[in-house]
């Protein structure tokens, strides 16, 4: 049995059927009532989970649990008090591999987050850099990275294979992409700016330095990527969760036009207003060698088209 904690959010809903349909018993944990129906509809075993309530854990299967994976996480795009962060995001994440070590669950997969690197100014990063951050994301950027060091301390001391999933933003039909306020208003991402115009056949300014690139992953290749981190013996470590290419603004805008507006939005280039700061192209020959993966989904237009595809069922 598979245990997939956070399954109700975007990533967690994909990767449940995912492997169900590779043939996985996967048992959907979460908080969210609403996506209940979901997971009935497609056939997925779901159970209300609050890893601040013990009940919670006293519910959860003890035996015949193959791997763990926690995708819960306090985000960094949502208003937050500190405190939530580290209740979620590092204490969380403690208490399930108490769990797994009790039980003697010897695999557990942790979401993490490449956000740890974002004050390292270099044209690919690796894991070996370390890790180097600051801004308004620090809180968040601290509560993963202890909880990074949590999984470690898990693996020499107890013997639990832990991986560490340093994920890159994740591309896919139903991501939250732009950024929640306390006040419940949302302020759109470029992306979803850029979608919404194409989509109408409107123009479409592109800002700043299109010599700046971006990794970002579809979350297909996620979805294949958490797979290869189950099936892998003795593996543990922390991976960058990338496609080791980088897209300007200008190529996705271009690709998106291509792919559903057929050619039709004007793009025009404006590189005296303020666009991108930084950049970050990721280093995966770790991953590829030692989980035994590889990104399909590396070409901007077959990526949106099979985005396309998910955008028109509207099935997650």
């Amino acid at each position: 049995m598979i245990l997939i904690v956070g399954a109700t959010g975007y990533v967690g809903r994909y990767l449940s059927i995912y492997l169900k349909e590779q043939g996985y018993d996967v048992l959907a944990l979460g908080r969210s009532k609403k996506v209940q129906e979901f997971f009935k509809e497609n056939d997925v075993t779901f159970q209300f989970f609050d890893m601040n309530d013990s009940a919670s854990f006293d519910a959860l299967p003890i035996q015949n649990v193959e791997a763990v994976i926690d995708l819960s996480a306090c985000l960094a795009e949502h208003e937050t008090p500190v405190e939530r962060f580290f209740e979620v995001n590092t204490i969380g994440v403690y208490k399930i591999l108490e769990y797994c070590r009790k039980n003697n669950i010897k695999k557990f997969i942790l979401s993490s987050s490449h956000k740890v690197y974002n004050d390292i100014d270099k044209s690919v990063i690796s894991e070996e850099d370390g890790i180097s951050f600051k801004g308004d994301h620090t809180p968040y950027i601290i509560s993963k990275i202890a909880a990074e060091n949590f999984v470690t301390y898990y693996n020499k001391d107890f013997g639990i294979d832990g991986i560490v999933l340093r994920f890159t933003g994740v591309h896919g039909y139903g991501e939250i992409l732009g950024h929640l306020n306390t006040d419940g208003s949302y302020r759109k991402s470029t992306f979803e700016i850029f979608f919404e115009r194409i989509l109408k056949g409107e123009k479409i300014e592109v800002w700043g330095d299109q010599s700046i690139v971006r990794d970002h992953i579809y979350i297909k290749d996620v979805l294949s990527a958490v797979k290869a981190a189950i099936e892998a013996k003795g593996i543990s470590g922390i991976y960058n969760l990338a496609t080791g290419i980088g897209y300007s603004q200008y190529d996705e805008a271009k690709a998106l036009n291509e792919v559903f507006g057929g050619g039709k939005s004007e793009i025009e280039l404006h590189p005296e207003k303020a666009g991108l700061t930084r950049g970050y192209v990721y280093d995966i020959t770790k991953i590829k060698k030692d989980l035994n993966w590889t990104p399909q989904y590396t070409d901007l237009v077959e990526l949106y088209t099979d985005y396309k595809k998910e955008w028109e069922s509207k099935k997650y």
